[in-house]
């Protein structure tokens, strides 16, 4: 199975592809996909049903560096978790896949699952989101904060903006923490300018959807792709 080099995480920008759908997964055994990472949207796939034993198989046989999300209802995911069936299913996917998304809002939750990543060399992406009040600067700096006290392969907010002055905030925290591998996009109205605008600025990674949107107003990674290689920002994955 192929693995997330080091020098990828050195790229300017990486591109994600999201799977959420049954149909969606046969882009992790194709040839050929626009993204440098596909992830896998564990939630989606067990709010339509789906045993975690059929996606440990599937993932068994992946021919692309694959990242796990198993969003909560609070974060803006699917499913609803019932106790600790959350972590159990981390435990049991996360040796099949590359990377994993946390949200920082439950860290004193998945803990164990962020010292299971490093113990065994997968990438870790700390997430945060504000999806129905936009970001003011003090509260993205204050996400920013909480953020940086683990050390991990990226640092991913996501802020509902709605207008040019929301998604100001987000440039800059582009502008005041260049240091950082910060990956950062709207949600809202503002969403599909952001995934060109922010990546051009400095964003690390950048999402978009392989079968169906995750998020409203997420726009296809074939599109973003083809866009931002057309800019020079990076090269076509595919």
């Amino acid at each position: 199975m192929p693995k997330i080099k080091k020098s990828t995480w050195r790229k300017p920008c990486l591109s994600v592809g999201t799977i959420s759908t049954r149909r969606g997964l046969r882009y992790l055994t194709q040839k050929d996909v626009p993204a440098d990472l596909l992830e896998v949207r564990v939630d989606c796939l067990r709010k339509d049903g789906m045993p975690v034993d059929e996606i440990e198989s599937i993932l068994d046989n992946r021919a692309h560096p694959t990242l796990l999300t198993l969003r909560t209802t609070v974060e803006g995911g699917s499913y609803s978790w019932k106790s600790t069936e959350r972590i159990l299913v981390f435990e049991q996917l996360l040796p099949k896949a590359d990377a994993v998304d946390l949200e920082i809002r439950n860290m004193r939750f998945v803990k164990p699952i962020l010292q299971m990543a490093r113990d065994t060399n997968k990438a870790v992406i700390l997430s945060a989101h504000s999806l129905e009040r936009k970001l003011t600067y003090g509260k993205a700096e204050r996400i920013i904060k909480s953020l940086r006290a683990y050390r991990v392969q990226a640092y991913k907010v996501a802020g509902l903006a709605r207008t040019q002055d929301d998604l100001k905030v987000l440039v800059s925290l582009l502008m005041n923490y260049p240091q950082l591998r910060l990956a950062l996009m709207a949600t809202g109205p503002m969403a599909q300018i952001s995934r060109t605008v922010l990546p051009a600025l400095g964003s690390k990674m950048v999402y978009g959807y392989l079968d169906e949107p995750v998020a409203q107003d997420q726009p296809p990674i074939k599109e973003l792709a083809k866009t931002l290689n057309a800019a020079g920002i990076f090269s076509d994955a595919s």
